[in-house]
């Protein structure tokens, strides 16, 4: 169906719709209408009467290949356009839905001419203009005049206060300003973009992470896109962090698993030469100063600068939490911006120095969504500063027009240019001012438990996204962490009976039920805040208060319960050195009191046997899988060198099951003898009989001690955002 030409103004009931300016209007008052139901009303408005149908407002609204639900997208532009006309979708005025076919316009519409400027020639004909008659009295001498310079001085000072103060007024009462032009475009189709990891771009490639099973590597390819081609790093995850001024360098996080965690920073060449490590610098977050001779980064709580190979370290400034997307502003004023992760995200900003630490516009309405905000960084002219939104009806892209234009520090009204009702990774802007790119997917979560007979894994517990599943010795029960919420629910084995036992902000996880089924035990920490301030709580299984486990002076997570249920073993070190103090501690539950368990340095994750005879665990950061046995107090190392996941035991005790998490693309999981000590190779993703999947992680055994794995499936790529800013 295509547009009819309309006149710039058009009036229905008591709105018009001015096309030039992008407003809706009601009584000569400016509606605020978002900028896709604004579309959905013009192509509505193009062709009043007639019924639009919504594959045709799928194709005018988003491109061919948008990966966002554009059918709920669709849902809930109609019910914004309704809400600003006060339409009912019951008992139409204007909308009418009609249902799996379309929309209606069913209003009278009426075409209004643009005002024209008048032209004062044309006012009156030269012929027609009056002769004036001028009275003798008029032309007799006049008194002296006084010197008219103090006047006229007074008069020019008052009409540049007038000015001065009247132009912010002025700027304020204006009607916020739309992109005159929005599309995206797919650029690639491999679906294995890493979507909520950063994205960067030299103006002719964009470099990007890829995942394949237990493997990240990055990627690059042509921002026309592609196929994409492979960029060498040295072995573990790659994270872009920053790409240098002159475009040849990446700075890169390569970390030993995946986390947040501060891990060794790299520079990769990005177009020819080897990587190379930047000392013995650790860090999470990046950005290089704009001659490009120093790096500010992110490390713990705090901001730090050195030159750009790495020497003459300083500490810049503390902040509240870990900064994250930093970026440097590449004109006047001199800034780093930078994100706060927390249970709310927020932008917070100083000088290059450290001084002057404040957050950015934190009044705005934009700055207080559900979730918060995230910033993605300048424009390359440095006019515009480019963050996104999340709250419950999913992800908005914005700009700031920065200040030092105009109208100063009251031109700073956020333009969207962008909204979906889906998560999407970061906005990273182009070069050329024209463009940006995002990575974008479906993402889901599915439980599945192995099926011997078949070989394969099945669906399991169908429902809720979850993760790290536990059932009661009686198998009567399970517990579980939801996903995304990290809350804890504990259910009948079947999925009835549920009953929530935790709330956010605290992010649950590897709960763990007591052998007498009264209590959970799990670890949890404070959404957005490090590993290192997790502690291990325990909460009743029917519901109830939580109790923090008395661990002082350590920190604690990854509990597991002693057979008979009086003791508690766990993972503890002291705050502020994770790292160089992890061990197992074990608490007597009745007496409250912890002891180290021997040679349990640098050991994670550790699992008692049902029988108490073992303790299956991890060292070196989950590089090496060991068991204990309780008797002889002897470690004896069972695989090593590559990235394993939690161990599982079996219910008998004879038998524990893990992951090999990172390094495969196929990730096999293995299970142990615990007597004979013997290691064998039991299933993989190829078991997995559905395609189209990131990876897939062990994360229980049920009634039957079958491994259960939760499959993420998340179909990854990336896009072009095209805006024409104002």
């Amino acid at each position: 169906m295509a547009p009819k030409p309309s006149p710039e103004l058009l009036r229905f009931g008591t709105f018009e719709v001015d096309f030039r300016a992008g407003e809706l209007r009601k009584q000569g008052r400016k509606i605020r209408l978002q900028d896709l139901p604004f579309q959905l009303l013009t192509v509505l408005l193009e062709h009043p009467g007639q019924v639009v149908t919504r594959d045709e407002l799928v194709r005018r609204l988003w491109s061919e290949y948008a990966a966002i639900d554009v059918e709920n997208g669709l849902n809930t532009a109609a019910k914004k356009l309704r809400l600003a006309l006060g339409d009912d979708a019951e008992t139409p005025r204007f909308i009418e839905t009609l249902p799996r076919r379309g929309y209606r316009f069913i209003g009278a519409v009426e075409a209004l001419q643009a005002a024209k400027p008048l032209d004062a020639q044309a006012v009156l004909p030269a012929a027609a203009a009056p002769v004036l008659e001028i009275p003798d009295a008029v032309l007799a001498p006049a008194a002296p005049e006084r010197p008219a310079h103090f006047p006229y001085r007074r008069w020019v000072i008052a009409l540049a206060a007038v000015i001065v103060l009247g132009l912010p007024t002025f700027r304020l009462l204006m009607p916020a300003r739309s992109p005159s032009m929005l599309r995206t475009v797919q650029l690639t189709h491999t679906g294995r973009v890493e979507q909520f990891d950063s994205i960067l771009t030299d103006g002719s490639r964009i470099y990007f992470n890829e995942r394949t099973g237990g493997q990240w590597s990055l990627a690059q390819v042509s921002v026309e896109g592609g196929t994409p081609s492979p960029i060498q790093t040295p072995p573990g995850i790659p994270e872009l962090l920053a790409i240098s001024p002159n475009r040849s360098e990446l700075l890169v996080k390569i970390s030993a698993r995946e986390n947040r965690d501060d891990a060794p920073l790299w520079i990769v060449p990005t177009v020819s030469g080897s990587p190379r490590r930047l000392g013995n610098v650790m860090g999470h977050a990046g950005a290089w100063s704009r001659d490009g001779s120093g790096i500010v980064y992110g490390f713990d709580r705090a901001l730090y600068r050195m030159n750009s190979d790495g020497t003459d370290i300083r500490k810049l400034a503390n902040t509240p939490t870990p900064p994250f997307y930093i970026s440097w502003s590449p004109g006047p004023p001199d800034l780093l911006r930078f994100t706060l992760i927390g249970p709310l995200f927020s932008i917070w900003e100083c000088s290059p120095d450290g001084s002057g630490m404040r957050a950015f516009a934190p009044s705005a309405p934009w700055a207080k969504t559900a979730r918060g905000v995230f910033g993605a960084g300048w424009t390359s002219d440095g006019k515009y500063y480019v963050f996104e939104s999340r709250d419950e009806h999913g992800t908005s892209f914005w700009v700031v027009p920065e200040a030092g234009r105009l109208f100063g520090p009251f031109d700073r009204q956020p333009i969207q240019i962008y909204s979906t009702p889906t998560d999407m990774g970061a906005l990273v802007p182009g070069l050329d001012g024209k463009r940006f790119f995002f990575a974008a997917g479906q993402g889901s979560r599915d439980l599945v438990s192995y099926d011997a007979k078949r070989n394969q894994f099945l669906p399991f517990l169908s429902g809720d996204a979850v993760r790290s599943v536990s059932f009661s010795q009686d198998v009567q029960w399970a517990s579980y962490a939801t996903v995304p919420e990290c809350t804890l629910w504990r259910s009948r084995a079947d999925g009835s009976d549920r009953l929530q036992l935790t709330s956010p902000p605290l992010c649950v996880y590897e709960p763990q039920w007591s052998p007498d089924g009264r209590r959970i035990a799990f670890g949890g920490q404070q959404m957005g805040r490090s590993e290192e301030e997790s502690r291990v709580y325990v909460v009743p299984s029917n519901g109830g208060s939580m109790e923090a486990v008395p661990m002082e002076p350590y920190r604690s997570s990854n509990p597991s319960w002693s057979p008979d249920g009086q003791s508690l073993m766990m993972n503890c070190w002291r705050p502020g050195a994770r790292a160089e103090t992890m061990a197992i501690c074990v608490l007597d539950w009745r007496t409250r009191q912890g002891t180290v368990l021997p040679g349990s340095e640098n050991l994670l994750r550790p699992r008692w046997s049902p029988d108490g005879q073992y303790v299956a665990a991890l060292r070196d950061s989950g590089a090496q899988v060991v068991l204990f046995d309780m008797r002889s107090h002897q470690w004896t190392a069972l695989a090593d060198g590559a990235n394993y996941g939690v161990p599982f035991w079996t219910r008998d005790g004879r038998y524990f099951y893990f992951q090999e998490v990172l390094g495969d693309t196929e990730q096999p999981i293995f299970r142990v003898n615990a007597a004979t000590r013997a290691v064998e190779r039991t299933m993989s993703s190829r078991q997995l009989p559905q395609s189209g999947f990131s990876g897939y992680l062990l994360t229980g055994l049920t009634p039957g001690d079958a491994p259960i794995a939760n499959v993420l499936r998340e179909n990854g790529d990336l896009y072009e955002l095209d805006v024409v800013l104002p």
